[in-house]
């Protein structure tokens, strides 16, 4: 156990506290300054307090701005005035005498004006002062405070809102890359009116901000963006994808395109280009039905003096691609996923049948449905994102399964008893009974004898009933009827669309009762 002495203040000099960071508060109109600190593990001393100071810029000096009670570790400046400028402050620990060393100076980042804007690239360029620490009155910079200062970050945030708006942390996103730089640009449409801030992470874990800018960039030659390109569905069909979108009516821009990429991270390229905003449809013909698409619609700015730059991209959408196959007497179906956090809607032979949260499902009911002699089946995914309602549709994906199929293995020529209710046929009457309708299978079929001569064959046409003349009846080719005896026989079935063939030989015994 560690056991931590503390020395009577009158004869102890503590060290000051560790800042762990100081932030402007992005939300207030003065620029006021939250100080976080935590009491320095090397204190042997018994605090009394903390004492903040901070650097006034009129009398080139630090003055005390407040004494806070041990145990305190934060401290708010109120209309500290960080929207004007950067604010510096330091701390020493109280502990009944003066003279107690000060902790190295914070400055908070003060973030300028746009100093530039790129008009082509619509693009605005912001520098601030950095935030840095640095030691006592001269701001000497030490090695250790250098390794500090080189390790932060920073990243604009903001949104566009209507001017005179408080800012909202909340409704803040990232607006440009993490740099290390004391400068960086990023998109800003014309006319329109930004709220933004910096974000600053700090070596230490901590984030820190700066003052909130409120600018608009005027500009009567760069056309206005669209506020937002929606690509809401994405519907996949044997021969093409088709993809539905709204474009922002208010956009005086007239260069748009479709692009395309085989993975959400792969380069996007374009595969058709127009030029009117009120288009909302397209139907992608060269895709292949079993490949996964991603697609984007992006908006440029085309203007004569610029070289061409996207204005506006939409969200990404992919095609959703199913596997189905028969597996262990059911039917596995399978698809990729959609966007994050989304719900699947399976529909089965054109039918809503349920909800799903995964990428697979396995139906079980095939059996049952062979009963009911159903051997077709067919399925489609419905992914939708649950919260922007943006939704993949898959292409109908059908599946044929064999019908069964049963031999008779004797037949009495003699006999005109009915042997098949269902299908009508007699005990004299040699066929295959197939499941389903008669129009849905064609097939072929030899009869041998011991020696393998052939004695009867036919063949059953796709679409036509089974007659007398595709069934064998006992007889010889020349019709008489042959004995008692074992014979052979060979029989091909194909279903109708379908890949699918059934194949068997057997033996049928003639049998006269």
């Amino acid at each position: 156990m560690t056991v931590k002495i503390t020395v009577a203040s009158s004869q102890c000099f503590p060290p000051p506290p560790i800042i762990e960071s100081i932030t402007v508060v992005p939300n207030t109109a003065d620029g006021d300054v939250i100080i976080k600190w935590h009491e320095n593990p090397e204190n042997l001393c018994t605090t009394t307090g903390y004492e903040i100071y901070k650097y006034d810029y009129a009398i080139q000096q630090f003055y005390l701005l407040a004494l806070v009670p041990a145990g305190t570790t934060n401290y708010t400046d109120i209309n500290a005035g960080a929207d004007t400028r950067s604010q510096i402050y330091r701390m020493t620990t109280k502990s009944g005498l003066s003279g107690n060393e000060h902790s190295e100076n914070h400055h908070s980042v003060f973030l300028n004006t746009v100093a530039h804007y790129e008009p082509c690239e619509m693009s605005a360029t912001v520098s601030w002062s950095p935030y840095k620490t640095s030691y006592r009155d001269a701001f000497e910079i030490r090695p250790s405070d250098k390794k500090f200062n080189d390790s932060v970050a920073c990243q604009i945030i903001g949104y566009i809102a209507p001017a005179g708006s408080p800012f909202n942390l909340s409704n803040a996103d990232a607006l440009s890359p993490v740099t290390r730089d004391t400068a960086v640009s990023f998109k800003m449409t014309v006319n329109q009116n930004y709220l933004f801030c910096l974000k600053i992470y700090l070596p230490n874990g901590e984030i820190s901000y700066s003052n909130v800018r409120e600018e608009t960039v005027n500009g009567n030659d760069i056309p206005d963006a669209p506020k937002y390109i929606k690509l809401d569905s994405l519907v996949s069909f044997d021969t093409h994808n088709h993809l539905h979108f709204e474009i922002e009516n208010s956009t005086q821009m007239n260069k748009f395109q479709i692009e395309r990429s085989a993975s959400l991270d792969g380069v996007f390229e374009a595969i058709h280009v127009f030029s009117d905003k009120n288009t909302a449809v397209y139907d992608d013909s060269t895709c292949n039905a079993n490949t996964e698409y991603f697609y984007r619609v992006t908006a440029f700015n085309n203007i004569a003096h610029c070289n061409e730059t996207p204005a506006v991209t939409s969200d990404t959408l992919n095609s959703i691609i199913l596997n189905v196959k028969y597996l262990n007497r059911n039917i596995e179906v399978s698809w990729n996923g959609f966007i994050s956090d989304s719900i699947y809607y399976l529909y089965r032979n054109g039918l809503f049948w349920l909800t799903l949260h995964n990428l697979q499902f396995t139906d079980m009911d095939v059996q049952y449905d062979f009963n009911n002699n159903i051997y077709d089946f067919c399925y489609k995914i419905e992914a939708v994102d649950r919260f922007t309602n943006y939704a993949s549709i898959s292409r109908r994906y059908c599946i044929s399964l064999y019908k069964p199929v049963t031999m008779p293995n004797a037949i009495d020529p003699t006999s005109t008893f009915t042997n098949n209710i269902e299908t009508g046929r007699q005990r004299n009457q040699f066929a295959p009974v197939v499941g389903g309708n008669e129009s849905d299978y064609e097939y072929h079929m030899i009869i041998f004898n011991r020696w393998n001569n052939i004695i009867f064959e036919t063949t059953k046409p796709m679409d036509t009933p089974v007659s007398s003349e595709h069934i064998w009846n006992g007889a010889s080719p020349k019709g008489n009827i042959l004995p008692e005896d074992t014979y052979l026989y060979y029989v091909k079935i194909i279903f109708k669309n379908s890949d699918q063939v059934f194949e068997q030989k057997g033996t049928v015994t003639l049998i006269y009762q």
